[in-house]
C-alpha cells in the first residue's frame, strides 16, 4: 500500500506539471496572436473550482436589455454568459446575455430587447406569452463568441467582463486550453480564422515547451544545493568474457583516466560517456601498474543483459563529497549540455531498435507511475526530476507526430491546407479523423495498461 501511495504522490504532480508546461505553450502563443483564450484547465472536467480573470470589453447594442430592462441591473460580481458578435473594427458586441437572478435561476436577454426566459422553463402558457423564450444553447451561434465570466464594470453602452477562466478539475490526468473557434473561422477572435503560420505555431508550441523543459529542469537541479563527488578514479573490478572490454585487453585493477577526448573528472559519469559513444570506436586512457596505456574499444549498442555496453564492473576509489550550488549562468550551460547528452542517448536507443537490437518496451500510466515511485524512492528529488525530463521529451515527440487527435495530427491538416493553397478540409471530416484517432488511442492505452497490471501483479518492475 505504501508503494502505491508513493507512486501516486510522485506521478500525479509530475503529470500535472508537464501538462501545465505543455498547455502554457498553447496559451502564451495564442495570447501573443490575439486569439481569444476562454479557459486554462488543469485536470479534466467535472470542474472542482475556477477563477475568472482578465478585462474583456463587450459593447451592448441599443436593443439589448438586461433582466429588468436596464443595464443598471448588472453589477460587479454578477456571473453572465454572453454570445458576442463582432463590429467592423473588430470589437466584441453582445447579442445575447444570460444572467442569474437572485434565486440562482438563469435568464436570457435577447438582442430583440425582450426578456426571453428563466431557467429554461417551457410551459405552453409561457411560450405564448413570450414566443422567443429559450436558453442560450438554443441559439445558432456559429458566428458568435460564446464566453462567460464575472462582470467587472457595467456601463450603458458596454460591459467589462472577467471572462478568462483558470479552472481546476476533478480528473488529474491532463489539462487543456480552450480557445475561441478552434475549428470555426466565423467566430470572433478565433484560432481557425488565423493564417496557416499562426495556427501551426500555436499547435506546435505545446511540444516546444516540453522540449525546453529539460534545459530548465537540469539548470534547476544544478542551482539547488546538492552533493557532488569530486576526484577519485573509476577502477575496473570485473571484465566479462568476450565483451568489448575483454577484446581491448582491459583487466581488473585498471583505472580509467579518460574516455574519448575527455578526462574522466567525474568517474560516476563513466556509464553515460560509454553510452554516448555506443557503436563508435573510442580511445580510453587507463592506468595499470603505475603506467598509462591507450586502448581502443567499441561500446555495444545492444549489450547482453547485465553486462553493459563494454562489459565491465567498476568501483570509484579515492573520492570525496562536496556540497555545491551552481550560479544561474553555469547552470543554464549545464542544462543545455545535459539535455543534448540525453537526446543523444535517446537517439542511439531508437536507432538500436531498427538495427536489430531489442525493441522498445511500452508502459502506460500505471507503468509510468510505478517507475516514478521506484525512482523517487531510490533517487529522491533528482531521480524524480530525471523521470520528469524523460517523460517531457517523450510528450514533446509524441505530440508532434502526425497522430489524429494530438497536436501533430491537427498540424497535418494545417499542412494539407497549405499544400492545397488555402483550401481547408471540412471540419466535420477532420473531426471524424480525430474521433477515430481518439478511439484507437484509448484502445491502445487500455491494452498497455492491462499489461502493466499483469506485470504489477506478478511483482515485475518495468525497470527490469
Amino acid at each position: 500500500m505504501d508503494t502505491v501511495l508513493i507512486a501516486l504522490a510522485s506521478f500525479i504532480p509530475m503529470l500535472l506539471l508537464l501538462v501545465v508546461v505543455h498547455e502554457l505553450g498553447h496559451f502564451w502563443s495564442a495570447k501573443a496572436f490575439g486569439i481569444k483564450v476562454l479557459e486554462f484547465g488543469v485536470g479534466y472536467p467535472p470542474r472542482a473550482f475556477g477563477i475568472f480573470t482578465g478585462r474583456t470589453e463587450t459593447l451592448v447594442a441599443d436593443t439589448t436589455v438586461c433582466l429588468n430592462g436596464s443595464l443598471q441591473a448588472l453589477k460587479p460580481g454578477d456571473v453572465v454568459r454572453i454570445l458576442s458578435g463582432e463590429t467592423e473594427d473588430g470589437r466584441l458586441i453582445a447579442r445575447y446575455i444570460e444572467v442569474r437572478d437572485a434565486a440562482g435561476n438563469e435568464g436570457m436577454i435577447g438582442s430583440m430587447g425582450r426578456f426571453v426566459g428563466f431557467g429554461g422553463r417551457r410551459t405552453e402558457e409561457a411560450e405564448q406569452e413570450h414566443p422567443q423564450r429559450r436558453r442560450l444553447e438554443d441559439v445558432e451561434s456559429d458566428e458568435f463568441l460564446r464566453h462567460e465570466g464575472k462582470v467587472r464594470e457595467a456601463h450603458p453602452d458596454r460591459i467589462v467582463l472577467a471572462d478568462m477562466l483558470y479552472s481546476v478539475n476533478w480528473l488529474p490526468l491532463g489539462g487543456f486550453v480552450r480557445l475561441s473557434g478552434e475549428n470555426n473561422p466565423a467566430a470572433p477572435q478565433s484560432l481557425a480564422r488565423r493564417g496557416v503560420g499562426q495556427r501551426a505555431i500555436v499547435l506546435a508550441a505545446g511540444s516546444a515547451m516540453n522540449a525546453l523543459f529539460p534545459i530548465v529542469a537540469f539548470a534547476i537541479m544544478a542551482m539547488v544545493p546538492h552533493t557532488v563527488l569530486m576526484g577519485g578514479t573509476a577502477q575496473i573490478t570485473a571484465v566479462a568474457p568476450g565483451s568489448p572490454a575483454a577484446e581491448a585487453g582491459l583487466m581488473p585493477g585498471d583505472r580509467v583516466l579518460s574516455v574519448g577526448e575527455q578526462a574522466l573528472v567525474q568517474p560516476e559519469r563513466l556509464p553515460q560517456e560509454v553510452r554516448l559513444g555506443a557503436g563508435s570506436e573510442m580511445s580510453w586512457l587507463v592506468e595499470r601498474g603505475g603506467q598509462t596505456h591507450v586502448v581502443q574499444i567499441t561500446p555495444r549498442v545492444d549489450p547482453p543483459p547485465g553486462q553493459g555496453a563494454v562489459g565491465i564492473g567498476y568501483e570509484i576509489v579515492g573520492q570525496q563529497a562536496e556540497r555545491r550550488a551552481e550560479p544561474p549562468w553555469v547552470a543554464l550551460r549545464l542544462g543545455v549540455t545535459d539535455t543534448w547528452d540525453m537526446l543523444t542517448l535517446i537517439g542511439r536507443e531508437v536507432r538500436g531498435w531498427f538495427g536489430g537490437g531489442r525493441g522498445p518496451e511500452f508502459s502506460g500510466p500505471i507503468g509510468i507511475a510505478q517507475i516514478t515511485g521506484q525512482v523517487t524512492q531510490s533517487g529522491g528529488f533528482q531521480g524524480w526530476m530525471v523521470v520528469a525530463i524523460l517523460l517531457s521529451i517523450n510528450l514533446a515527440v509524441l505530440n508532434i507526430l502526425p497522430i489524429p487527435m494530438l497536436d501533430g495530427g491537427r498540424l497535418l491538416f494545417v499542412a494539407i491546407e497549405w499544400v492545397r493553397g488555402g483550401k481547408r478540409v471540412p471540419s466535420e471530416k477532420e473531426g471524424l479523423v480525430h474521433l477515430i484517432g481518439f478511439v484507437a488511442m484509448i484502445a491502445l492505452v487500455i491494452a498497455i495498461s492491462a499489461n502493466d497490471i499483469v506485470r504489477l501483479v506478478q511483482g515485475i518492475s518495468p525497470l527490469g
